[in-house]
């Protein structure tokens, strides 16, 4: 009996046994072969079997009937003829009378000898006259066409149960088996056996009169085998789902005729099909994990990068970006240090055209500055001492995307005029290079400094600042932010109860107080350090005033006084206060503070710190 074959449609893969003198096709659940695709008429086709073979007829369509290309009212079928009804393409495939399908229970394992074995690597091993023989083997036995069938399976399939069917329909065509048992393996240890008849899988090997031992060697050796014993189930062939090293299954075929012996073509067919199975499980089980990873990073990504707050400072910032974000124009965040201009970014990244591309971040302070060229715009093999390969820069790596500058200020003047060129005209050119190469990047700009006095300094570029400086957001300060203190410190308090599994439910009222009055010169990212600190050590499930940081207490009781002196004393204060607390361990200093340790010691050399009097002395 010929079978169908879906090639393409809902059910892409599926095999259909022609039984019968007559099957009609259609979308119309009283055809013998229904499909729900709506470009297949609710009765599309009838196929009947002549004499001379299978006929295919037109019943009246409204989206015709085509075989090979060219549409008919009626043809007859030969072995790979390609239907196609509609958007559903089917592949005519016609092979010898297999056996009717078993009981798939059985007694006893039964005693005998494996007969022959072939090995996964021998494959590629044949001679040219074996090679030309099995071909003509294949082709008599009409095999060819279903593993060309399985082979577009095997990259399109997305579940293990979809796949077993249709390779179990396909071997008990071709290799004329009573029963087919693909078992998967998971975890290296449990074996759960397909059944035909239950289209489904079953727990164990129990009671299916399986060959346990032939497993156990076609698994450990990594060969496909078959046995020839006594009992039920006399010929057995079985075949490894096997990738390199990793062990998948097996697919297992037996045959109850004591004289229906598994031929070496029988037994080369079915390691063939198994290794085609064995890549399409290894795909699946691939797009499975990727799947979940990409959902999970999906999620965090969500979660990290929201935006909290209700102020109306808050709500500015969210009209700017929905105003921006559809546009490839530039962008320039100016706020103080800790308020969240890299969260913005991410923002804007999300909500534009690029967004299926890369967001690249590059802290201009945290890199050397006699790196920075080579970090940007890469270099070539060879262009200094120790390029000993091509490296391409940042902003290749962006292509497509978008590349966030964090403290462009802080870039050397050379850097600056490299990256006005790169931005005004699309090219950029890696250290030691000859030639430019092309590239697409949405730039967004942040400093934490006051650029009228960078400009007037001469430490930044006019001609880099009117270029970045086409949309500007002035980032608020978290003292400006109103009732969001409140909903900031829920957030923390959330997040880092659940990452250090910690039992804290909530802070104190007067807890919120002392935030409320405190002005936060570290902003942000000052707030969710101190309740990392506050819930790591916590006395009780209730955050209270005992909990909160003594300088931040007392501070907040003076009413924040340090607001009114210009913001680089704020921030100097504010360094200082964290390495006293660390006792001058400037790598937990630095972590406390959210920022790199290269940063932290550009800003104890800008505020003449480093070295000097011992305020910022200690452990590095």
């Amino acid at each position: 009996m010929p079978d169908l074959v879906v090639k393409e449609g809902s059910v892409r893969g599926k095999v259909f046994r022609l039984a019968g003198e007559r099957v009609s096709i259609g979308r119309d659940p009283s055809n013998d072969m229904q499909f729900e695709d709506r470009t297949v008429s609710r009765h599309h086709a009838l196929l009947t079997v002549r004499p001379d073979g299978w006929y295919l007829t037109d019943v009246g369509s409204h989206n015709s009937t085509v075989v090979n290309g060219a549409p008919v009212v009626e043809a007859r079928l030969t072995h790979n003829d390609e239907v196609r009804l509609g958007d559903l393409v089917l592949l005519f495939v016609e092979h010898e009378a297999a056996g009717d399908q078993a009981s798939l229970s059985a007694p006893v394992r039964p005693a005998g000898e494996i007969t022959q074995t072939i090995r996964l690597g021998d494959l590629g091993g044949f001679s040219l006259d074996t090679t030309r023989a099995l071909s003509e083997s294949v082709a008599r036995q009409r095999r060819l066409g279903h593993l060309l069938a399985l082979t577009e399976l095997a990259v399109s399939v997305r579940t293990e149960q979809a796949l077993c069917e249709s390779v179990a329909q396909i071997l008990r065509g071709t290799l004329a088996a009573d029963r087919v048992i693909p078992i998967i393996e998971e975890d290296g240890r449990s074996l759960r056996p397909y059944l035909e008849s239950a289209h489904d899988f079953a727990e164990g090997l129990e009671g299916l009169g399986v060959n346990a031992s032939l497993l156990h060697r076609c698994r450990l050796e990594g060969v496909a085998a078959t046995w020839r014993g006594s009992g039920p189930w006399p010929n057995v062939a079985c075949a490894p789902l096997r990738v390199g090293s990793e062990n998948h299954g097996f697919l297992y075929c037996d045959r109850r005729d004591p004289s229906a012996e598994f031929t070496s073509q029988d037994l080369t067919y079915l390691l063939a099909v198994s290794m085609q199975a064995a890549l399409a499980i290894e795909n699946i089980r691939s797009y499975r994990t990727v799947s979940l990873r990409a959902r999970s990073l999906s999620r965090q990504l969500g979660e990290r990068y929201e935006m909290v707050g209700q102020s109306e400072a808050m709500n500015s910032v969210r009209e700017f970006i929905r105003k921006v974000a559809p546009t490839d124009a530039g962008v320039l965040l100016c706020g103080e240090s800790g308020t969240g201009k890299e969260l913005i970014a991410w923002a804007i990244h999300n909500q534009s055209r690029r967004a299926e591309g890369p967001l690249e971040i590059v802290n201009c302070a945290a890199v050397q500055p006699a790196l920075l060229e080579s970090e940007l715009f890469g270099h070539v093999r060879g262009a200094f001492t120790g390029a000993v390969s091509d490296k391409p820069g940042r902003f290749e790596l962006a292509d497509g995307g978008t590349l966030f500058l964090d403290e462009v200020v802080e870039l050397p003047l050379d850097c600056q005029t490299k990256l006005l060129r790169v931005t005004e005209e699309g090219r950029v050119r890696r250290v030691g290079d000859t030639r430019d190469r092309p590239v697409s990047v949405r730039t967004i700009a942040a400093t934490n400094q006051d650029v009228s006095r960078a400009l007037t300094e001469g430490r930044l570029r006019p001609d880099l600042f009117y270029r970045l400086d086409r949309l500007r957001l002035e980032v608020p300060p978290l003292r400006d932010r109103g009732g969001d203190i409140e909903l900031l410190a829920e957030r923390f308090l959330a997040e880092f109860s659940a990452s250090c599994n910690r039992s804290v439910e909530g802070f104190a009222p007067e807890v919120l107080q002392v935030f409320r009055r405190y002005k936060w010169p570290g902003n942000v990212r000052e707030m969710r350090n101190v309740v990392e600190r506050m819930v790591l050590l916590a006395k009780s499930s209730l955050l209270g005033c005992d909990d909160v940081p003594a300088d931040l207490g007392a501070s907040a009781r003076e009413g924040g006084e340090a607001v009114a002196e210009p913001l680089g004393e704020v921030e100097r204060k504010h360094i200082l206060r964290v390495l006293q607390q660390t006792g001058g361990n400037k790598k937990l200093a630095a972590r406390l503070l959210g920022i790199d340790r290269s940063t932290l010691y550009a800003r104890l050399t800008r505020y003449g710190l480093r070295g000097g009097s011992g305020d910022a002395g200690g452990a590095a």
